[in-house]
C-alpha cells in the first residue's frame, strides 16, 4: 500500500519565510557593498593615475632643465677642446652651473680614457677613473644618437667625504675630428626626487617610484636605498605600461610588505621615464570599511530580531502540531500494535460477558469472535484444562474487580484443543463504578507443545539436571536427579536452595571429601556454583560424577551431573601406567648412564695406551706387536662405538635425544664423509668413485646427526662389499621437494625376505657368524634419526648384485639459514712446542699413568697429580699450573663444586680447566660447557683430541706460555 503524502507544516512555512527574508536582506546588503566598494577603488584608481601624470610632468620638467644644464657643461668641454685650455681653468664656470640648479650635487668633464678633468666641486680634482662603469661604457658605445641624455643607475659614491646616492645623467663629448672624446655629465640628488614627491600629499602608505623604461628604479619616497637600482624588467606591468599606455592603473602585491596595492602610472613625455603611485588597499577601503562593519552590525540586529520572533511563532505553532501530531500517531501506533501483535483485544461488562473482541482473533487463532460474544469466560474454558486451585484464584480475583495476568485455559476446537492466555484490567467509571474489565488474549498452543516436548527431552537425558532461579531456589529437576538424591536420602524439593542440598548430602555422608573440613568444601562448592561457567569431578560414596554449571540469561543457574566413575577408573589406571612407564624411562637411562660410565672407565685405559704404544717412537716394538696395539685400539673403538650407538639409540626412543636442524650443504657432508672413511676404504680395497658435482642446494638437517648417517652407510657398503669392489655416491634432487642422497655398493646384496628387519636393532641377517665387525645397531639408529629430521630412508638391492640405500632429507627454506659463523685456523700448535705445566686432579692411578706417560712424549712438560679436590684446588692455588684437568667423580667433592671453587678464587679464576670424564651422556656434556669447562672430553681418551683440547686452552691461558 503506498503510504500517504505528508503535508507540509504551517511552522515550516513560516520558518521558510523567515530564512527567505533574511537571504533578501543579506543579498541586498551584499549588492549594495559591493557597489560602495566599486565606487572606492575607481576613486583610488582616478587618484593615483592623477597624481602619477602630475609627477611624471613635473619629473619631464626636472630631466629637461637637467638636460640643459649637461649640455652646457658639454659645450664647456667642446669650447675648451677647440682653444686647447686646461680643464683646471673650467672650474668656476662648472660651480657656478652647479650651483644654480638644486638637482645636482656635482658637474664634471671625463676624458675618452675615463679619467677625470674637471668638477664643479675641486678646482683640482683627485684622479679618479670611471672606465670600468656601465654608463660610460654604454655613452662611449652609443651610436648613432649620442644627443639624449643617459641616466644611469643610482649608485652610492663616496663624495666631499660623505657617502651618498647619486644618479649619473651624462651626454657624450665628440672631438674635432668626430671621435668619442669623453663625457660630459652631473650627478643627481635621489634625494632631490624622492622630496619632489613627497611634497604631494597622497597618504601615509603612498609609494611614489621613478623607472627607466627598461624598470630599473632611479628613485622612490619613502626613500629606500635598498631598492635603488634594482630592475623590475621581469614585472608584467613594465612591458603593458611601455607597450600599451602612457597612463593608466593596475592591482599588484607590494614587494616590500606583501600588501594588496592600487597602482597609477604615468609615462613622463620626451624622455620616457615612468611614474608610478602606489596606494595600499587598506588605506583606500579604510572609509568603505568602517561603514561595512556598521550596515553589518544593523543587519545583524534586523536578522537577531526576526529569528527570535520567527522562533517563538515557530515554537506556540509547532507545539499545537505535535499535540495533533501525537494524538494521532498514538491512534496509528495503538492499531499497529494490534495487528503485529499476537494477541486480541477484548472488552467485558459488569456480569463478565465478552461485549467487543477485536478483528485479529480470527486471524491469530482462526476462532470466530461472534461465537464468542455474549459468553463468559467459563463457558468457553475446557474444565480439565484448569486445575481447581487456578480456577478458585481467577473466580476470586473477577469477584473483588482485581487485575489478573497469564491466567492459563484450554478449548476445544475442530483443529483439536488450543491453549490461551488471557490478561484484564478492570474499568470504572468516573463515579468508580464497576464496568467490566479490558484487556488481552493470545495463542499459546505452540509454545505449551515446545514445553511439553522440553520436558519429555530433559526427562529423557542420561544424567541429573536441575534448574535454579535468580534467587537460587530450585524451579526444575528431571526423574533422573530425584532417583539419585532419594538413594542418597532426601529427594529434592521446589525452592530447594544448593546449600541446603549440600548439607543433606554432607550430613548423609555422601560426599567422603567433605569429611575432613565440611564447611570450608561446602564453601567452595558454592563458589563454584556461583560462578559464570564451571566443570568440577565431585566424589560420592558410590562413584565420581561430573557437575556442569553454567548461569541463565536471567541470573539462575543449570546444573548437569554425569556418572563417570568408569571413566575416572580407566584414567586413574591410565596415569598410574604412564608413570610406571617414566619410571622405567628413568631407570634405564639411569642404567644407560652409569653403564656408559662403568664401560668407558677401562676403556680409557685399554684404547688410551693401545694409541700411545701405536706412537712407539722410541722404536722399542716389533711389527708383530705394534699390529697387536692396532687389534687392542680397534676393538677397543669398536666396543666404543656399540656404546655411543646403544645410547643414542635409546636416548631416541626415550624421547632424550635433541636434533639441532638447520641448513647443511649436502655436497660440503658428502666431502667430510668420504675423506673420513677414505683410511678404511683403503685398508679393504674398496674404491670409492669421485663424488659428482653436484647442484642440489641444502637441507633441513642436524649436520652432526647427517655426517653419522653417511658415514654409517658408507662403513657398511664398505664392510659389506666384495674384494675390489667400489663405492657410488649420488645425491640429486626430487619433485617433492627433498633431496635424494644414494650410497651404492658392489657387494653380496640383501635377500627380498631379509628387508624387512633390515632396521631393526640387533639384526645382522647372519652376518654376526662371520668375521664382518659391527652390532646391528646402525641402521636402526639411522632409520630412527632420519625420521626425527622429517626424512625416509630405505634401500634396493638384489642378491649379489650389490645395494643402494638411500636418504631424503626435505630441502632448507631461506628462514632457516643460520647466520654465517667465521671459523679461524688455528695457529701453530702449543701442545707440541711443551713447556708447559699441567695438574690433573683424578683418583684413578691407571688414568693417572696414562696421562702422565701421553704428556712424557712432549719436551719438558710439568705434571702435578692429585686424587681428591680439595687437594687440587690447594695444588691449583700454590703451583699456578697453565692448565687444570678435572675428573667430575672424585672420592670428596664432584667436579662441579672444584670448579666452582677455582672460578671464586681470584687466584685461580683466570685458569683454563678440562673435564675428563666418563658421564658421556648428551646431558652431562651441555651442562659441563654451561658451567664454564674450557673443554668436555669423555673417556675413553682420545690421545689426539687430548692434545688438541690441551692446545685450545693454552691459547686462552694468559702470561708467558701463551706468549709462545
Amino acid at each position: 500500500m503506498q503510504s500517504p503524502k505528508r503535508k507540509i507544516a504551517s511552522s515550516q512555512w513560516i520558518l521558510a519565510a523567515a530564512i527567505g527574508t533574511v537571504l533578501v536582506l543579506v543579498l541586498s546588503f551584499g549588492l549594495d557593498q559591493w557597489r560602495h566598494y566599486r565606487v572606492e577603488m575607481a576613486q583610488a584608481e582616478r587618484a593615483t593615475r592623477g597624481a602619477a601624470v602630475i609627477l611624471a610632468e613635473h619629473t619631464a620638467l626636472t630631466f629637461d632643465a637637467v638636460g640643459d644644464a649637461v649640455r652646457a657643461v658639454r659645450q664647456l668641454r667642446l669650447d675648451a677642446l677647440a682653444t686647447g685650455e686646461p680643464p683646471a681653468a673650467s672650474h668656476e664656470l662648472l660651480k657656478a652651473l652647479d650651483d644654480g640648479s638644486p638637482v645636482f650635487r656635482a658637474l664634471a668633464w671625463i676624458d675618452k680614457d675615463g679619467n677625470r678633468l674637471a668638477s664643479s666641486l675641486h678646482a683640482d680634482p683627485p684622479p679618479i677613473n670611471i672606465a670600468g662603469l656601465d654608463h660610460f661604457a654604454t655613452l662611449r658605445d652609443r651610436e648613432p644618437d649620442r644627443e639624449t641624455l643617459y641616466v644611469a643607475a643610482p649608485k652610492r659614491s663616496k663624495l666631499l667625504d660623505q657617502w651618498i646616492w647619486m644618479l649619473p645623467a651624462s651626454l657624450p663629448v665628440t672631438g674635432p675630428d668626430g671621435a668619442f672624446a669623453g663625457i660630459a655629465g652631473g650627478i643627481i640628488d635621489p634625494g632631490y626626487l624622492s622630496r619632489v614627491y613627497a611634497s604631494i600629499d597622497l597618504g601615509s602608505s603612498a609609494v611614489v617610484t621613478l623607472f627607466r623604461r627598461d624598470g630599473m628604479i632611479l628613485a622612490r619616497e619613502p626613500f629606500d636605498s635598498d631598492l635603488l637600482g634594482e630592475t623590475l624588467a621581469g614585472r608584467p606591468f613594465i612591458t603593458d605600461i611601455v607597450v600599451q599606455a602612457p597612463v593608466g592603473t593596475f592591482h599588484d602585491v607590494g614587494p616590500d610588505d606583501g600588501a594588496e596595492r592600487v597602482i597609477g602610472y604615468a609615462v613622463s613625455p620626451g624622455d620616457g621615464f615612468i611614474v608610478s603611485v602606489a596606494l595600499r588597499h587598506d588605506e583606500v577601503l579604510a572609509q568603505f570599511y568602517a561603514g561595512l562593519w556598521e550596515g553589518m552590525a544593523r543587519l545583524a540586529l534586523i536578522v537577531l530580531v526576526l529569528a527570535v520572533g520567527t522562533w517563538f511563532l515557530v515554537r506556540q505553532v509547532g507545539r499545537r502540531e505535535a499535540l495533533a501530531l501525537e494524538l494521532q500517531d498514538s491512534e496509528v501506533r495503538f492499531r499497529d500494535f494490534a495487528a503485529a501483535s499476537a494477541d486480541w483485544f477484548w472488552e467485558t461488562d459488569e456480569e463478565h460477558r465478552l461485549k467487543w473482541i477485536s478483528d485479529t482473533l480470527g486471524m491469530k487463532s482462526g476462532l470466530s469472535q461472534q461465537a464468542r460474544v455474549g459468553r463468559t469466560i467459563w463457558e468457553i474454558v475446557d474444565p480439565d484444562s484448569v486445575s481447581q486451585a487456578a480456577a478458585e484464584d481467577h473466580r476470586r480475583a473477577l469477584l473483588e474487580h482485581l487485575p489478573f495476568q497469564g491466567f492459563c485455559y484450554a478449548r476445544r476446537t475442530a483443529q483439536g484443543r488450543r491453549w490461551m492466555m488471557a490478561s484484564g484490567m478492570p474499568m470504572f467509571d468516573r463515579q468508580g463504578r464497576f464496568r467490566g474489565y479490558r484487556g488481552s488474549s493470545s495463542d499459546i498452543t505452540e509454545q505449551r507443545r515446545a514445553e511439553t516436548r522440553l520436558h519429555e527431552a530433559i526427562e529423557a537425558f542420561p544424567g541429573d539436571f536441575m534448574l535454579f532461579d535468580p534467587q537460587g531456589r530450585l524451579v526444575f529437576h528431571n526423574r533422573h536427579a530425584e532417583r539419585n538424591m532419594q538413594a542418597i536420602g532426601q529427594p529434592p524439593q521446589r525452592g530447594d536452595t544448593m546449600e541446603a542440598i549440600l548439607r543433606r548430602h554432607v550430613a548423609a555422608g555422601a560426599l567422603p571429601d567433605a569429611a575432613r573440613d565440611p564447611e570450608g568444601w561446602i564453601a567452595w562448592r558454592l563458589r563454584q556454583h556461583r560462578a559464570p561457567a564451571s566443570r568440577i569431578l565431585v566424589r560420592f560414596n558410590r562413584g565420581v560424577a561430573e557437575v556442569i554449571e553454567r548461569r541463565t540469561e536471567d541470573g539462575g543457574a543449570m546444573v548437569l551431573r554425569f556418572d563417570v566413575t568408569e571413566q575416572e577408573a580407566a584414567r586413574e589406571a591410565l596415569q598410574a601406567a604412564r608413570e610406571a612407564a617414566d619410571a622405567a624411562n628413568r631407570a634405564k637411562s639411569d642404567f644407560l648412564a652409569s653403564m656408559s660410565h662403568e664401560l668407558r672407565t677401562p676403556l680409557n685405559a685399554i684404547i688410551g695406551f693401545g694409541q700411545l704404544l701405536q706412537m712407539n717412537k722410541p722404536g722399542t716394538l716389533t711389527p708383530s706387536q705394534l699390529e697387536h696395539c692396532d687389534i687392542i685400539v680397534r676393538s677397543g673403538g669398536h666396543l666404543l662405538n656399540l656404546v655411543d650407538d646403544v645410547l643414542d639409540l635409546s636416548g631416541i626412543e626415550a624421547g632424550g635425544l635433541a636434533l639441532s636442524l638447520g641448513p647443511a650443504d649436502v655436497g660440503a657432508l658428502l666431502a667430510v664423509a668420504v675423506a673420513t672413511i677414505a683410511p678404511a676404504a683403503d685398508d679393504a680395497g674398496i674404491a670409492i668413485d669421485p663424488v659428482p658435482a653436484l647442484d642440489v642446494g641444502e637441507v633441513l638437517a642436524d649436520r652432526q646427526r647427517l655426517l653419522q648417517i653417511l658415514i654409517n652407510l658408507l662403513s657398511n657398503a664398505i664392510k659389506y662389499n666384495r674384494p675390489g669392489g667400489s663405492v657410488r655416491l649420488f645425491a640429486a634432487m626430487t619433485d617433492r621437494g627433498s633431496v635424494r642422497i644414494e650410497v651404492t655398493d658392489t657387494g653380496i646384496g640383501i635377500q627380498p625376505a631379509d628387508v624387512d628387519r633390515l632396521f631393526v636393532p640387533f639384526q645382522r641377517l647372519g652376518a654376526e657368524f662371520s668375521k664382518i665387525p659391527g652390532t646391528g645397531i646402525g641402521l636402526a639408529l639411522c632409520k630412527r634419526l632420519v625420521e626425527m629430521m622429517d626424512g625416509r630412508i630405505g634401500v634396493e638391492s638384489r642378491p649379489d648384485s650389490g645395494s643402494t640405500f638411500w636418504v631424503e632429507l626435505p630441502l632448507a627454506g631461506v628462514q632457516d639459514r643460520p647466520a654465517a659463523v667465521a671459523v679461524g685456523r688455528r695457529g701453530g700448535s702449543r701442545t707440541a712446542a711443551g713447556h708447559f705445566s699441567l695438574l690433573y686432579v683424578e683418583d684413578n692411578p691407571i688414568n693417572r699413568g696414562l696421562v702422565g706417560h701421553i704428556l712424557e712424549t712432549l719436551p719438558q712438560v710439568t705434571v702435578h697429580n692429585a686424587d681428591h679436590g680439595a687437594d687440587g684446588l690447594d695444588l691449583a692455588r700454590t703451583l699456578q699450573p697453565d692448565i687444570i684437568v678435572l675428573d667430575l667423580n672424585l672420592p670428596d667433592m664432584n667436579g662441579f663444586e672444584v670448579l666452582r671453587q677455582l672460578q671464586a678464587d681470584r687466584a685461580t679464576a683466570a685458569l683454563p680447566v678440562i673435564a675428563l670424564t666418563a658421564s658421556a651422556m648428551p646431558d652431562d656434556v651441555r651442562r659441563g660447557l654451561r658451567a664454564g669447562f674450557s673443554d668436555y672430553l669423555t673417556k675413553p681418551l682420545d690421545v689426539g683430541g687430548f692434545l688438541a683440547a690441551i692446545d685450545a686452552a693454552l691459547a686462552k691461558r694468559p702470561g708467558p706460555q701463551a706468549a709462545k
